[in-house]
């Protein structure tokens, strides 16, 4: 067993190609986008409008489920890292959500109890969080956890670690170009 919380941040490199990216980011640059919003405890949103934080999209774009499929490859590769007895599979993982930040665009410290997400036909505990970079092409926008550990992650990379409050993180503001990602959530 690690025994370091970062032990379990766990960083794929070349997880999706050059190309996927790409075509990802031109479809991308055609969907209908939202404003992010946090949910407080209840159920509630919080409005973040002109407080910075990023725009999201679970539009289709014909990547998509390509992208979906490969994630299944990168959570075994996680439980393999980890490597724990008790830890062998999973119940699923949620529909991608595409991330957009603009210039100045961020997303504050949080933890991901995404209750929000398995309310309604799926049903479960997210147990592990992920999120891949599509492009690298902007400065500033970098993945920080437990406020000093910077990662700044190339276009087509893959970050899986836990769900849960000991695992705080943000993306700092973007300070040139856009940048585009996607999570999922694991249960």
């Amino acid at each position: 067993m690690k025994n370091k919380l970062k032990d379990y941040v766990f960083k794929i490199d070349n997880f999706l190609n050059k190309k996927i990216c790409e075509k990802t980011i031109l479809e991308l640059k055609k969907i209908k986008w939202f404003d992010h919003q946090f949910y407080q405890e209840g159920g509630v949103k919080k409005n973040n409008l002109n407080d910075g934080e990023l725009d999201v999209s679970c539009d289709y774009v014909s990547t998509k489920l390509e992208i979906m499929n490969k994630l299944h490859s990168g959570i075994y590769k996680y439980i393999k890292h980890v490597n724990f007895d008790w830890f062998k599979g999973w119940s699923g993982y949620s529909d991608i959500r595409f991330n957009r930040y603009f210039k100045n665009k961020r997303m504050k410290k949080h933890c991901d109890h995404i209750h929000t997400l398995f309310d309604g036909e799926i049903k479960g505990i997210p147990t592990l969080s992920i999120i891949g970079t599509l492009n690298d092409n902007y400065t500033g926008g970098e993945l920080i956890f437990f406020d000093d550990t910077h990662i700044k992650l190339k276009a087509g990379e893959l970050v899986i670690f836990p769900s849960n409050f000991l695992y705080p993180h943000k993306i700092k503001p973007v300070k040139q170009g856009t940048r585009y990602s996607y999570v999922s959530w694991v249960f």
